[in-house]
């Protein structure tokens, strides 16, 4: 029971304890999972149940929890992960050929831009640090629209975005959601941390056991309150 939505400009930052439903509703808006009821519209445009693929084109890009196993292929080179998603408008191709200078300078221009810390773009993705896989990632997910003619404006869902990062680069990865935020994204912030959830986010929805049980501005947001609706509780009872 996951009623809610996110405007361009918005973080709608998503609590709760771990296991309560949250994967499965990132998984949901970005395709990787049907959905049993329900409707997902992005920018208006129905996406229920659409291919991963209708997600994309559809401007919506993934952070997900799992950087290694999902958000990277570890074993491939840093430039063969930034160019995942720039295949379609002839960004690097042409047909089904990469053309290799302008693979080059994506890969190079966005590891200028998102400051991606690695001796080369042909270094395995694997050897990154933690914050760099995950500025990758980022710089990935965030170009792909914009290089592929999709809207320049789209939904951005960011899975335990900072987990494991240490502070200088958590500090790098909110900096870059608010970015986004200013910039007329809209962000889905799914984490375990109620501090980061607290920090940037506009909205707050709290879920447990597969259900919202409130939904509070982040900026009145008291943390009591939240505590009892991420227990299951009625806000009321305060």
């Amino acid at each position: 029971n996951v009623t809610f939505s996110v405007k361009g400009g918005e973080i709608l930052g998503v609590a709760g304890v771990s296991g309560n439903g949250q994967q499965e509703l990132a998984e949901v808006i970005t395709g990787l999972r049907k959905s049993t009821e329900g409707t997902v519209k992005v920018g208006g445009i129905n996406l229920t149940n659409r291919t991963p693929d209708k997600f994309i084109l559809n401007g919506v890009g993934h952070i997900p929890g799992d950087r290694i196993g999902v958000g990277l292929a570890g074993n491939l080179s840093v430039s063969d992960n930034l160019i995942m998603k720039a295949f379609r408008g002839g960004v690097v191709s042409r047909g089904i050929f990469l053309r290799n200078e302008a693979v080059r300078d994506y890969t190079d221009r966005l590891i200028d831009d998102y400051d991606v810390d690695t001796p080369d773009r042909n270094t395995p993705v694997r050897n990154l640090s933690g914050g760099n896989q995950q500025k990758a990632i980022l710089a990935r997910e965030i170009m792909a629209r914009t290089e592929q003619g999709t809207r320049d404006n789209g939904l951005l869902v960011a899975v335990q975005p900072t987990r494991g990062l240490d502070v200088g680069a958590t500090e790098v990865v909110r900096r870059l959601l608010l970015t986004q935020c200013e910039q007329g994204d809209a962000i889905l912030l799914i984490s375990d941390d109620l501090d980061e959830i607290l920090s940037i986010s506009t909205n707050i929805a709290v879920m447990f056991s597969g259900k919202i049980m409130g939904i509070v501005d982040g900026d009145k947001a008291d943390i009591s309150e939240i505590g009892i609706m991420m227990a299951g509780g009625d806000k009321s009872a305060l």
